[in-house]
């Protein structure tokens, strides 16, 4: 299978740095100016790091197949990160932003990467600030992706408490058609729906519904919404899937750490001791 790693590095981890600077203890201090995705975890010199061994378990060389976007301001740090795991410098790209102010947001910064490296097939979109827990195959997720139709894509999903429906996107799954999402809620409240699956940004598009990344920012532009509109990646999955653009499955898994702000950045590193 062929098949490009993407990983979105390009915000500016506001809620962290804030929280670093107001914890009492400064235990953290010498991480302020460190990129989410750079954090250290565990054994690992960063929170990325970590996905290397992943995609190495699945057949996937992190040399050729992996590429990161990321913003001016955090470009060097990357790019140092680089150098310590031998991966190509070319196989960074900056967006250009340098503040939170200007950012492009991550769809943006999706179709960004994928023009900039001319990727021309399937692609795994990964947030740079994403953790599973340790028993994640990506090998059996990649088996199951590869059965589905060239305009099918595959997402992953993990139950969560009543009250965090309003914190991630929600999966409405019909198990009887292989897990197909048959609607999808951004943050919605626990009395709009059911279904407690939240889905992460761990995406894998096949090549045919790549150009579909494009053709959410033309609408969101011709609709003149706010950036806040088509930001989150969970914008782009409500829209492919209520619109009926292309067809995502789920994939179960146990759960994942999402390092937001210091507390979670703090689950992380107890999880990875």
């Amino acid at each position: 299978m062929s098949i490009k790693v993407l990983i979105l590095g390009a915000g500016y981890g506001t809620r962290l740095q804030r929280d670093i600077r107001a914890d009492p203890t400064h235990a953290y201090s010498h991480l302020l100016g460190v990129p989410k995705a750079l954090l250290p975890v565990g054994n690992y010199d960063a929170l990325i790091s970590s996905w290397l061994d992943v995609l190495t378990a699945a057949g996937i060389d992190s040399r050729s197949d992996l590429y990161i976007v990321t913003n001016a301001m955090n470009y060097d740090a990357f790019i140092t990160w680089t150098k310590r795991h031998n991966i190509p410098a070319d196989h960074i790209c900056s967006d250009g932003t340098t503040a939170n102010e200007n950012r492009l947001g991550a769809i943006a910064d999706i179709e960004y990467a994928i023009k900039y490296f001319k990727l021309d097939s399937d692609i795994l979109i990964i947030a740079g600030d994403l953790l599973f827990y340790r028993n994640f195959k990506l090998s059996d997720m990649l088996i199951r992706f590869s059965s589905l139709s060239d305009n099918d894509c595959l997402t992953v999903t993990y139950t969560i408490p009543d009250e965090f429906t309003k914190r991630y996107g929600i999966a409405l799954i019909d198990e009887s058609l292989n897990n197909l999402i048959t609607h999808f809620l951004e943050k919605p409240d626990p009395e709009e729906t059911a279904s407690r699956e939240a889905c992460p940004c761990f995406y894998l598009l096949k090549k045919n519904a790549v150009s579909l990344i494009s053709e959410f920012l033309k609408e969101s532009e011709k609709k003149g919404e706010a950036l806040e509109q088509r930001d989150a990646p969970g914008k782009f999955l409500a829209w492919a899937i209520n619109e009926g653009k292309c067809k995502f499955y789920a994939e179960n898994i146990n759960g994942r750490i999402d390092v937001g702000g210091l507390n979670s950045y703090v689950e992380a590193l107890k999880y990875f001791e």
